[in-house]
């Protein structure tokens, strides 16, 4: 149904992907969110979580492929419409919750350890940031250091920073990776996708 070639590349980014997760709290503008789940992609993280709760809902799903360049079609988004109901699902998974705050006395990137356990790392609305549910549910709240006049950076930049870093530390280290199921339920639904595409099923 599709070339031995086509499945050999999804298998190469399969064994890329990451147990790791980012939250995307309380978005105002979807492109910011695309921007940032293309990050996801090339970064090998499989799965995004977007709450709405103080913002209008959107589907990622539904949106453009402009912004993202086609990767909210390979980067799993769940939708909530709590950040409390978000973080107790994603607390009784096990993930770390590290969550990005604009405040120079909390920790550098650089100074949390990414391969103790699965995190999710928190990102927040683009002017208030981050909820209080975030601040208080979170094991490590996180800055970004910046030298010049502002004091924020754009959300894509920030989720770019963050995954770099989390790969950084990942590069001799084969912790939280998908393993061998999740790898093959997840190269079995790209396929089972690719083939309703291609004859419009």
């Amino acid at each position: 149904m599709i070339t031995d070639d086509r499945q050999k590349r999804f298998k190469d980014v399969i064994s890329h992907r990451f147990q790791d997760v980012i939250v995307l709290e309380n978005i105002h503008d979807p492109h910011n969110a695309l921007a940032a789940i293309r990050n996801c992609d090339a970064f090998g993280i499989q799965t995004a979580h977007a709450v709405f709760e103080t913002e209008k809902i959107f589907n990622p799903k539904e949106l453009g492929k402009v912004t993202s360049s086609s990767a909210n079609k390979w980067v799993d988004i769940v939708c909530w419409k709590k950040s409390v109901d978000c973080y107790s699902s994603l607390r009784e998974q096990g993930f770390k919750i590290i969550a990005t705050i604009i405040d120079p006395k909390a920790k550098t990137l650089s100074e949390i350890d990414f391969n103790k356990q699965k995190n999710a790392i928190v990102f927040g609305n683009e002017g208030f940031g981050i909820s209080e549910t975030a601040k208080k549910t979170a094991d490590e709240l996180v800055y970004i250091p910046m030298n010049g006049f502002v004091d924020s950076i754009n959300l894509s930049v920030s989720v770019g920073i963050a995954l770099y870093e989390l790969n950084r530390q990942r590069e001799k280290s084969e912790a939280f990776h998908l393993n061998q199921n999740e790898q093959d339920l997840l190269l079995k639904k790209w396929i089972d996708s690719e083939i309703k595409k291609k004859y419009r099923l």
